[in-house]
């Protein structure tokens, strides 16, 4: 009994072992990069009452072109560009679209995909303008106010990285462009900051997840639409492998 009692225990071991070794081979699981294409569809979704609230466009280009169709473009452009990009960085990545067609999900509905897919990172893209007589160029990304934002430190340097590699390939076309600093979010809808963030602090899993908006150009500058916007197949394509590139990288 005592030696039958020897070999079983010897027999759990072994396979404890061997258990271990094998699940020490298992690849690691791909990184998760989430691509939000700003806006969206052919109505505002949600509501200011509870923070879900996206609009379905903002800005305008001088030759009419849309913020949300913009985004979608670039952003398709990007998740096409992303597992290329990876593999030559040796890593593997999965890409999620928060939308891939002209629709318009609340912000309630983005954040709970990011944190269903398990996001690794997560960029909203978007396209600027100033709304005024004075133009202006540039690329910046805008993050979560410091005061709720407990990663501010890492989607800081994640913003101006990413803001930095996106203007590089924008300045091609529009070499008077420049990468703007990140700012927060703290101007928006009167000191309540961004509903997109609102939502994604509602998934503890996406705490420590680098995230931020990213504003490409102002695309109501008239030079933006002439050098930047009518090259799209170029231009577009220039910044999408940036952004992959960048991405790609592990962090």
């Amino acid at each position: 009994m005592r030696d039958e009692r020897r070999r079983r225990g010897w027999r759990h071991w072994l396979g404890a072992v061997l258990v271990c070794g094998w699940l020490g081979q298992l690849p690691a699981a791909p990184r998760v990069i989430v691509i939000d294409p700003g806006h969206g569809g052919t109505a505002d979704s949600g509501s200011m009452a509870q923070r879900t609230l996206s609009a379905s466009n903002n800005a305008t280009s001088t030759g009419g072109l849309r913020e949300k169709a913009l985004t979608l473009e670039l952003s398709k452009m990007i998740a096409e560009a992303l597992p290329a990009a990876a593999a030559r960085a040796g890593q593997e990545v999965k890409v999620v679209l928060t939308r891939t067609t002209d629709t318009n999900p609340d912000f309630a509905a983005r954040a709970r995909l990011c944190a269903e897919v398990g996001a690794s990172c997560i960029v909203s893209i978007h396209f600027n303008a100033t709304g005024g007589p004075k133009k202006a160029l540039g690329s910046l990304a805008m993050i979560s106010a410091e005061s709720r934002n407990p990663n501010y430190a890492v989607d800081r340097q994640f913003a101006r990285e990413l803001t930095e590699a996106c203007n590089a390939a924008v300045r091609r076309f529009l070499p008077e462009s420049t990468a703007r600093a990140p700012i927060s979010d703290h101007h928006l809808h009167g000191g309540q900051g961004s509903n997109f963030f609102f939502q994604l602090a509602r998934h503890p899993s996406l705490a420590r997840v680098p995230k931020c908006f990213l504003e490409v150009e102002f695309i109501d500058h008239p030079q933006v639409q002439s050098a930047f916007l009518d090259r799209r197949p170029e231009s577009f394509r220039a910044v999408a492998e940036a952004i992959a590139a960048f991405l790609a990288e592990p962090r």
